[in-house]
């Protein structure tokens, strides 16, 4: 890996050109320039600011630096590293991610050096944009909205990298050779407030979702900026170890404004969420774009095609690798008739194996649980990608926030609403599409009416009804990780699902049946794995790592990140 070019020493910046007017997400490369003078073309600005969202778009491949990024699974590391999932596909298959499950990464684990790369790529994007922008000829208030997403990207990115490597290097500016190896290292607490800088910044020059063309859907917008924000600051009131000035309040304030703009809304059913027909719905607040048949976002063979299948003859299935495997604690955290078990998983365990209306062979020997993650399911494999867009940000999340902040400011009652939002939905919804065999297209009604009552608990309870809906409103969607780390539980929930159960004599296990084909692999010793891997937070809590790419840390002269 070239650390000169993530860290923006020679910026390129891969440019797009549109290949359809309906959609600014409709994108294709085109070129690669390294010139400042790109950015002095009015329809070339456009197209670099479109680039970072075409970022999103890229799980693996060659980069604008011409240097191959290995897959960093930005979709469900947040979920294997916890109790909602296992790695997935067979013991032996790609040992790497079975690291990062497990905590054992080392410094020349290249996904993590994917993920490390992919960070980077975007902030070097970013700061080329916003140190040549000021030249271009545009309209002064395309130039502030450009300015607003570029800002949006950059914060997205940093907090994307502080997430899994802890504080980083700050770069307000492409670096120079003379700078290369000079920039230290800013602590947990500096990234942050780097990061809510650029938010802030992103939330004054940005529109709301109402503001754009119908040909720019999916772009930053106000409130996907304000959404983030408390996220950030939820995580940081958590965790971060350091001294600042935010406070349940700004989060508050934040999510008010969002709920209180009239922007978003919940979809009246679940089950269609993560269906490819109902992307940039009202509840998107922030989404992956992509293109069937493109080569863009790849959620495609390791997780959209999340199950190994051996269909009949004829059939066109569902197939792939199989990762992401969601745990049995994570099926036994829904009440069982809760409608959004079944969009979220599928397989031996569950509904006789019925995926978009047909019986799945599904081997065991090839995953590591009874179930596949449903939200990435298609009902064909695409070639080589397909139109199914990622949720990154939904109102879903904004609510339970609010609900979150609302708690801790003593609003009991306020809190207690916006719970309930997200429940009556929940149970107002169907089942998944094709839940029912034979009927590949339908979203058929529950069978039992769901066991969902509005929540009237207050105090501690209450908090943990909130934790508890986030973990079944949100699952397999990257977030459980980072809820459990900024509430403390990420020892206790781990240990006793990853390593407890395997033990009989231990009283904290949960026999989950005598069918052999219900054990799950059990890694014992994952606490010390865990505690090796990580910087120490708010609390003495974990906060576990990523490790640094050895060249990084050699080259840049970056203190590295403990390693198990």
């Amino acid at each position: 890996m070239k650390t000169n070019k993530i860290f923006g020493l020679s910026v390129i910046v891969a440019l797009t050109s549109f290949c359809s007017c309906s959609d600014f997400l409709e994108i294709a490369p085109q070129e690669q320039l390294n010139s400042a003078d790109y950015m002095n073309k009015p329809d070339q600005a456009e197209m670099a600011v479109t680039s970072m969202y075409n970022l999103l778009r890229i799980t693996s491949g060659t980069g604008p630096d011409d240097v191959y990024m290995d897959h960093h699974f930005e979709f469900f590391f947040g979920s294997v590293a916890t109790d909602d999932a296992e790695k997935g596909s067979t013991v032996s298959d790609l040992p790497n991610l079975t690291m990062i499950a497990n905590y054992t990464m080392n410094s020349t684990n290249s996904l993590c050096r994917g993920f490390y790369t992919h960070g980077w790529w975007g902030i070097s994007r970013a700061n080329y944009i916003l140190a040549h922008i000021g030249d271009a000829n545009l309209d002064e208030a395309l130039k502030s909205r450009m300015l607003g997403e570029v800002h949006f990207f950059k914060a997205y990115y940093y907090f994307y990298l502080l997430r899994h490597f802890g504080g980083l290097p700050l770069l307000d500016h492409s670096v120079e050779l003379s700078e290369f190896g000079q920039i230290p290292r800013a602590s947990y607490t500096e990234t942050i407030d780097f990061i809510v800088k650029e938010f802030e910044e992103a939330i004054k020059l940005l529109p709301e979702k109402s503001g754009y063309a119908p040909a720019d859907k999916g772009r930053a917008t106000k409130g996907a900026a304000r959404a983030f924000l408390a996220r950030v600051e939820t995580f940081r009131l958590g965790i971060d170890p350091g001294s600042y000035t935010t406070t349940w309040q700004d989060v508050y304030n934040q999510t008010s404004a969002i709920i209180n703009s009239g922007e978003y809304g919940l979809h009246p059913n679940y089950a269609e969420l993560h269906e490819e027909a109902f992307s940039f719905t009202n509840e998107s607040v922030f989404e992956i774009g992509a293109v069937a048949g493109s080569g863009g976002i790849q959620l495609g063979f390791w997780s959209v095609q999340a199950s190994r299948t051996n269909l009949p003859a004829g059939i066109i299935g569902n197939t792939g690798w199989g990762f992401n495997n969601p745990t049995q604690d994570l099926v036994d955290a829904f009440d069982p008739t809760d409608p959004r078990l079944s969009a979220t998983v599928y397989g031996i365990g569950y509904n006789n194996g019925t995926l978009f209306g047909i019986t799945r062979p599904l081997e065991r020997d090839n995953q590591s649980t009874k179930y596949h993650a449903r939200k990435v399911a298609l009902d064909r494999r695409p070639s080589p990608g397909s139109g199914k867009t990622w949720l990154l940000m939904r109102y879903a999340d904004v609510l339970l926030m609010h609900a979150e902040a609302a708690f801790n400011l003593s609003k009991e009652a306020e809190a207690r609403d916006a719970l309930n939002k997200v429940r009556e939905r929940a149970r107002n919804s169907t089942y998944a599409r094709g839940y029912t065999l034979g009927e590949p297209l339908t979203y058929p009604k529950p069978d039992k009416t769901p066991n969902l009552p509005d929540i009237t608990a207050s105090g501690q309870q209450l908090l943990q009804a909130i934790w508890d809906e986030r973990r079944v409103e949100l699952a397999t969607e990257d977030y459980r990780l980072y809820d459990l780390i900024r509430t403390g539980r990420l020892l206790e929930r781990v240990e006793l699902v990853k390593d407890f159960q395997r033990d009989p004599q231990n009283p904290k296990f949960k026999e989950t049946g005598t069918d052999v084909s219900n054990r799950e692999i059990r890694v014992p010793g994952v606490r010390a794995n865990i505690l090796k891997s990580s910087l120490t937070g708010k609390n003495g809590w974990p906060i576990p790592v990523m490790p640094i790419p050895e060249t990084e840390s050699v080259y840049w002269n970056i203190d590295p990140n403990p390693t198990n």
